[in-house]
């Protein structure tokens, strides 16, 4: 009979936390998606449009580029997808690796400029910040 009471008050302590959970998912849903929206502000998407779109767009040449980054695609990804990409955005911009060497070599106005990685890295670096908050 104890132990009937027990799990009695366990699962009904149970349903209070999963109820109170789905009310307050609820109640921030609106702000919780608006936190979603990655914006591309008009410096940043010139800067992706003159030296990212060529490979990493829908029509892009690059099968290894498509899937490794869709920079249109960004938006529409769950939030943990977007702070990945913006992630690995950064971590390119920090180790110099895009566009690739391979590239510039073919195409040396490809080259981003170091003010040109700090904006995209500046932009990275704070929609990551605002859609952790």
């Amino acid at each position: 009979m104890k132990t009937t009471i027990l799990l009695g008050i366990l699962g009904s302590l149970a349903l209070v936390v999963f109820i109170r959970g789905s009310v307050m998912h609820r109640e921030t849903g609106t702000e919780s998606a608006r936190l979603t929206e990655v914006d591309f502000p008009a410096e940043v998407k010139a800067i992706i449009d003159q030296k990212c779109h060529g490979c990493h767009s829908v029509d892009g040449k690059s099968k290894d580029a498509k899937e490794s980054l869709m920079w249109d695609s960004i938006p529409e990804y769950p939030r943990v997808k977007q702070l990945a990409k913006l992630n690995d955005i950064i971590g390119v911009l920090d180790d110099g690796s895009m566009p690739p060497e391979k590239f510039i070599e073919m195409e040396p106005g490809a080259k981003l400029t170091k003010e040109q990685r700090r904006i995209l890295k500046s932009w990275a670096e704070q929609t990551a910040d605002e859609l952790l908050n």
